[in-house]
This record gives structure tokens, sequence and C-alpha cells, in this order.
């Protein structure tokens, strides 16, 4: 059987707009319940994070034009239609297709760190 792949749009879309696994439950918690205003406290509670982790991923999620804020809370608001189909075809997948994804956003995060040790990277030269 052949090994499926995520469509372009969406690998796309995480390696570009997804900086962590937090982020994304995060984005997709509030998806769930998106008439709902999210306090900090709660979107910590129910993703196990501390609540200066969770009040960093919802000023992330806002800063995106991914939610809105709202009263003291925040609920999902993509300012784009596009978005908003991309994030639905996202969470999809993401039911079935987890480790996939979170791999993709690891992946990218590996990446990141060792282009970043590189540029401290001494280049001996040899006598």
């Amino acid at each position: 059987m052949a090994k499926q792949t995520l469509p372009a749009e969406i690998r796309r879309f995480v390696l570009t707009s997804i900086p962590s696994v937090p982020y994304l439950e995060a984005l997709l918690l509030l998806r769930s319940q998106e008439q709902q205003a999210w306090q900090t406290a709660d979107v910590a509670r129910r993703l196990y994070v501390p609540d200066a982790v969770a009040a960093e991923l919802l000023r992330a999620l806002n800063a995106s034009g991914l939610v809105a804020a709202e009263g003291e809370g925040f609920r999902y608001a993509p300012r784009r239609e596009a978005l908003r189909a991309t994030i639905d075809q996202l969470q999809q997948l993401y039911a079935t297709r987890l480790v996939e994804i979170t791999s993709l956003i690891h992946t990218r995060l590996e990446k990141r760190a060792l282009q970043f040790a590189d540029a401290f990277r001494w280049n001996k030269k040899e006598p």
C-alpha cells in the first residue's frame, strides 16, 4: 500500500503557520466551540499547560488572525474564509493522522534548531 501524504495546502499551512503542537492544540480547541470566549485558565486546564503558556498561545493566535479577543477571553475567528476552510480540513486530518502532522511540526522545529546551532559553529582550519 502506498504511503499517504498530507495535501500540499495543509502541509504548507503547517510548515508556515503552526509553530508548535500546543499552538495547534489551542487553535483546534477554540475551533471546537467557536462561539465560546475562552479564558486563559480554561485553555491551560484543557491543554495541561501553565496559565502563562496558555496566555502566550492565545496572544500568538490573536496576532496571527486566527482568534479574536473578546472581553477577557478569546474566540475562534479566522480573518478569512479560506483560512477557516484550511483549518477545518486540518482538524479533520489531525483526528486521523495525528502522528504525521505532529512529526511535520517537530521536523520543522528540529531544522530551525540545527540552523540556529550551525550559525555558531566554528570552522577550524587544518594546519
